[in-house]
Protein backbone atom coordinates (compact mmCIF):
# COMPACT_ATOMS: atom_id res chain seq x y z
CA UNK A 1 0.00 0.00 0.00
CA UNK A 2 1.36 3.46 -1.06
CA UNK A 3 0.39 5.30 2.36
CA UNK A 4 2.19 8.20 0.94
CA UNK A 5 -0.66 8.52 -1.85
CA UNK A 6 -3.90 7.16 0.69
CA UNK A 7 -3.10 9.81 3.29
CA UNK A 8 -2.83 13.03 0.76
CA UNK A 9 -5.67 11.70 -0.95
CA UNK A 10 -7.62 11.11 1.84
CA UNK A 11 -6.69 14.66 3.06
CA UNK A 12 -8.26 16.13 -0.50
CA UNK A 13 -11.13 14.15 0.48
CA UNK A 14 -11.83 12.41 -2.77
CA UNK A 15 -13.13 9.04 -1.89
CA UNK A 16 -11.22 5.99 -2.41
CA UNK A 17 -10.84 2.02 -2.14
CA UNK A 18 -7.61 0.25 -1.19
CA UNK A 19 -7.13 -0.90 -4.89
CA UNK A 20 -7.63 2.79 -6.29
CA UNK A 21 -4.10 3.40 -4.59
CA UNK A 22 -2.49 0.15 -5.76
CA UNK A 23 -3.99 0.58 -8.88
CA UNK A 24 -2.01 4.45 -8.85
CA UNK A 25 0.78 2.74 -7.42
CA UNK A 26 1.30 0.24 -10.02
CA UNK A 27 0.90 3.01 -12.23
CA UNK A 28 3.66 4.85 -11.05
CA UNK A 29 5.85 1.05 -10.77
CA UNK A 30 5.20 0.61 -14.53
CA UNK A 31 5.44 4.36 -15.52
CA UNK A 32 8.92 3.57 -14.14
CA UNK A 33 10.07 0.09 -15.49
CA UNK A 34 8.94 2.05 -19.11
CA UNK A 35 10.58 5.55 -18.53
CA UNK A 36 14.33 3.98 -18.02
CA UNK A 37 14.45 3.01 -21.66
CA UNK A 38 11.84 5.42 -23.16
CA UNK A 39 11.96 9.11 -21.40
CA UNK A 40 7.94 9.44 -21.25
CA UNK A 41 8.57 12.24 -18.32
CA UNK A 42 11.37 14.38 -16.85
CA UNK A 43 10.74 13.18 -13.42
CA UNK A 44 12.65 10.02 -12.42
CA UNK A 45 12.21 10.09 -8.36
CA UNK A 46 8.79 8.42 -7.29
CA UNK A 47 8.09 10.74 -5.22
CA UNK A 48 8.28 13.59 -7.53
CA UNK A 49 5.58 11.34 -9.82
CA UNK A 50 3.63 11.27 -6.75
CA UNK A 51 3.20 15.01 -5.82
CA UNK A 52 3.51 16.18 -9.63
CA UNK A 53 1.50 13.65 -11.15
CA UNK A 54 -0.48 11.64 -9.62
CA UNK A 55 -1.65 14.95 -6.88
CA UNK A 56 -1.57 17.91 -9.26
CA UNK A 57 -3.81 15.62 -11.49
CA UNK A 58 -6.39 14.93 -8.51
CA UNK A 59 -6.60 18.59 -7.07
CA UNK A 60 -8.96 19.00 -9.99
CA UNK A 61 -11.54 16.08 -9.44
CA UNK A 62 -13.86 18.13 -7.86
CA UNK A 63 -13.91 19.89 -11.29
CA UNK A 64 -14.86 17.10 -13.49
CA UNK A 65 -17.68 16.34 -10.97
CA UNK A 66 -20.93 17.04 -13.36
CA UNK A 67 -19.14 15.36 -16.46
CA UNK A 68 -19.13 12.12 -17.40
CA UNK A 69 -17.34 11.99 -20.92
CA UNK A 70 -13.51 13.64 -20.46
CA UNK A 71 -10.91 14.48 -22.93
CA UNK A 72 -7.76 14.29 -22.19
CA UNK A 73 -5.47 16.90 -25.10
CA UNK A 74 -2.26 15.87 -25.23
CA UNK A 75 -2.29 13.99 -22.51
CA UNK A 76 1.58 12.33 -22.84
CA UNK A 77 2.32 9.61 -20.22
CA UNK A 78 -1.37 9.87 -19.01
CA UNK A 79 -1.73 12.76 -17.34
CA UNK A 80 -3.95 13.73 -15.57
CA UNK A 81 -6.11 11.43 -17.56
CA UNK A 82 -5.16 8.10 -16.11
CA UNK A 83 -5.35 9.31 -12.28
CA UNK A 84 -8.83 10.93 -12.81
CA UNK A 85 -10.09 7.27 -14.82
CA UNK A 86 -8.65 5.27 -11.84
CA UNK A 87 -10.32 7.19 -9.42
CA UNK A 88 -13.82 8.11 -11.48
CA UNK A 89 -14.55 4.32 -12.79
CA UNK A 90 -17.80 5.44 -13.81
CA UNK A 91 -16.87 8.00 -16.36
CA UNK A 92 -14.99 7.70 -19.60
CA UNK A 93 -11.47 8.97 -20.21
CA UNK A 94 -10.39 9.41 -23.97
CA UNK A 95 -7.12 10.48 -23.97
CA UNK A 96 -5.14 11.48 -27.26
CA UNK A 97 -1.75 12.09 -28.07
CA UNK A 98 0.28 12.49 -31.36
CA UNK A 99 3.53 10.68 -29.88
CA UNK A 100 3.49 6.75 -30.88
CA UNK A 101 6.00 6.23 -28.30
CA UNK A 102 3.05 7.53 -25.20
CA UNK A 103 0.42 6.28 -26.93
CA UNK A 104 2.42 2.99 -27.01
CA UNK A 105 3.09 2.81 -23.40
CA UNK A 106 -0.56 4.23 -22.70
CA UNK A 107 -2.26 1.17 -24.29
CA UNK A 108 0.30 -0.98 -22.29
CA UNK A 109 -0.88 0.89 -19.09
CA UNK A 110 -4.50 0.75 -19.85
CA UNK A 111 -4.32 -2.72 -20.35
CA UNK A 112 -2.07 -3.57 -17.39
CA UNK A 113 -4.28 -1.94 -15.12
CA UNK A 114 -7.76 -3.20 -16.37
CA UNK A 115 -8.96 0.12 -16.95
CA UNK A 116 -12.01 -0.46 -18.93
CA UNK A 117 -13.10 3.45 -18.83
CA UNK A 118 -10.03 4.62 -20.81
CA UNK A 119 -9.67 4.69 -24.63
CA UNK A 120 -6.36 5.91 -26.14
CA UNK A 121 -6.35 7.49 -29.87
CA UNK A 122 -2.42 8.29 -31.75
CA UNK A 123 -4.33 11.04 -33.56
CA UNK A 124 -4.14 14.68 -33.60
CA UNK A 125 -7.40 16.13 -31.98
CA UNK A 126 -9.45 17.69 -34.71
CA UNK A 127 -9.44 13.91 -36.28
CA UNK A 128 -10.67 12.40 -33.31
CA UNK A 129 -14.02 10.28 -34.10
CA UNK A 130 -16.04 11.44 -31.21
CA UNK A 131 -19.12 13.06 -31.30
CA UNK A 132 -18.90 14.95 -28.17
CA UNK A 133 -17.30 15.38 -24.60
CA UNK A 134 -18.49 16.63 -21.70
CA UNK A 135 -15.49 18.37 -20.94
CA UNK A 136 -11.77 18.90 -22.34
CA UNK A 137 -9.11 18.75 -19.68
CA UNK A 138 -5.09 19.32 -20.58
CA UNK A 139 -1.99 20.05 -18.92
CA UNK A 140 0.90 22.56 -20.39
CA UNK A 141 -0.19 21.55 -23.58
CA UNK A 142 -0.76 24.55 -25.24
CA UNK A 143 -2.49 28.10 -24.14
CA UNK A 144 -5.88 27.38 -23.30
CA UNK A 145 -6.84 29.03 -26.31
CA UNK A 146 -5.76 26.98 -28.93
CA UNK A 147 -6.62 24.04 -27.16
CA UNK A 148 -10.62 25.52 -26.98
CA UNK A 149 -10.38 26.54 -31.21
CA UNK A 150 -9.00 22.56 -31.41
CA UNK A 151 -11.86 20.75 -29.51
CA UNK A 152 -14.71 23.41 -30.37
CA UNK A 153 -16.43 21.00 -32.96
CA UNK A 154 -16.72 18.36 -29.94
CA UNK A 155 -18.90 20.99 -27.93
CA UNK A 156 -17.71 20.57 -24.69
CA UNK A 157 -19.43 21.82 -21.53
CA UNK A 158 -16.62 23.02 -19.78
CA UNK A 159 -12.68 23.45 -20.31
CA UNK A 160 -10.99 22.16 -17.29
CA UNK A 161 -7.14 23.09 -18.18
CA UNK A 162 -4.39 22.75 -15.68
CA UNK A 163 -2.03 25.76 -16.42
CA UNK A 164 0.79 27.98 -14.99
CA UNK A 165 -0.11 31.16 -13.35
CA UNK A 166 0.43 33.33 -16.19
CA UNK A 167 -1.01 31.88 -19.04
CA UNK A 168 -2.20 33.98 -21.25
CA UNK A 169 -5.82 35.61 -20.40
CA UNK A 170 -9.07 33.73 -21.58
CA UNK A 171 -11.86 35.62 -22.12
CA UNK A 172 -14.85 34.32 -19.89
CA UNK A 173 -12.30 31.63 -17.75
CA UNK A 174 -12.04 31.66 -14.54
CA UNK A 175 -8.42 31.18 -13.53
CA UNK A 176 -8.42 28.96 -9.80
CA UNK A 177 -5.49 28.19 -7.66
CA UNK A 178 -4.72 23.84 -7.00
CA UNK A 179 -4.08 22.64 -3.34
CA UNK A 180 -1.00 19.90 -4.56
CA UNK A 181 -0.07 18.16 -1.03
CA UNK A 182 3.88 18.46 -0.28
CA UNK A 183 4.30 21.13 -3.69
CA UNK A 184 6.84 23.64 -3.86
CA UNK A 185 5.16 25.00 -6.77
CA UNK A 186 2.14 26.86 -7.95
CA UNK A 187 -1.44 25.14 -9.58
CA UNK A 188 -3.64 26.81 -11.41
CA UNK A 189 -6.62 25.54 -13.26
CA UNK A 190 -8.26 27.65 -16.41
CA UNK A 191 -11.66 26.87 -15.81
CA UNK A 192 -14.36 27.56 -18.74
CA UNK A 193 -17.81 27.04 -18.80
CA UNK A 194 -18.86 26.71 -22.83
CA UNK A 195 -22.01 28.33 -22.99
Amino acid sequence: MNHFLKQHIEAMGIPYHDNQIEQLDSMLDFLGEWNQKHNLTRLKKKRDQEIYHVLDALSADPYFKESHVILDVGTGAGFPGIPLAIMNPDKQYHLVDSNGKKVAYLRALVQHLGLNNVTVYHNRVEQLPLAEVDAVTARAVADPEVVMSLTKHLNPNVYILYVGRHCPDTAGAKMIALSVPESDREHWLCYKENK
